[in-house]
């Protein structure tokens, strides 16, 4: 009778030796990526024959392409951290941020969206280098991003530049840091490319 209760005990207690009445574990976080300037700012006046351009793709290259955020870390590696992720996969993340950027930049009388079918004079492929966190230094947390652009006019490549940033990410706020390195990144790329 006395093992009959020790092993119901030991069975009622079970669950909670199993984690399953404790406290839940902390939900992990889901991060943006958008343009960081107010909807009413002015864009630079672009020149008078300044040209149009569609954005037609963006990629995100692997191991920066999934939804965990990487980060650098100063032994050389790459870790994912499990409590961080962007809201959606980085590609489709980033593309309303990359037209926003793109329309503000100056540098073309008009931008198309992609998935548009109003043509253009230029086409603009993104890909995406590097979309991490950077804590290769002591003490500090940057969202850090690198990028290359190509301006691609009928099926050739025009012109191609590349362009990177690192924001400090003040109070853990990953949204806006990674929202700013992009946009620096990207306005570094597309104002360097030649239109003519």
């Amino acid at each position: 009778m006395k093992s009959m209760k020790i092993h119901l005990l030991a069975f009622a207690l079970l669950p909670m030796l199993a984690g399953c009445l404790g406290p839940a574990p902390k939900a992990p976080a889901n991060w943006i990526v958008e343009w960081t300037g107010p909807v009413s700012a002015e864009a630079p006046e672009p020149p008078k024959d300044a040209p149009t351009a569609k954005l037609l793709n963006l990629e995100v290259l692997a191991p920066y392409n999934g939804t965990r955020i990487a980060v650098l870390r100063g032994d050389g590696t790459l870790a994912f951290d499990s409590f961080n992720s962007f809201a959606a996969q980085p590609s489709s993340l980033l593309k309303g941020a990359a037209y926003d950027t793109i329309e503000r930049s100056g540098v073309f009388s008009r931008t198309v969206r992609p998935g548009s079918s109003a043509s253009a004079d230029y086409a603009l492929e993104i890909s995406v280098t590097r979309l991490a966190l950077d804590c290769r230094s002591e003490g500090r947390l940057n969202a850090s991003v690198a990028l290359s652009v190509a301006l691609v006019g009928g099926r050739s490549v025009v012109s191609t530049a590349r362009g990177e940033a690192s924001v400090p990410a003040e109070g853990g706020n990953f949204s806006a840091a990674f929202s700013k390195a992009f946009e620096e990144a990207l306005l570094e790329a597309v104002r360097l490319l030649k239109t003519k």
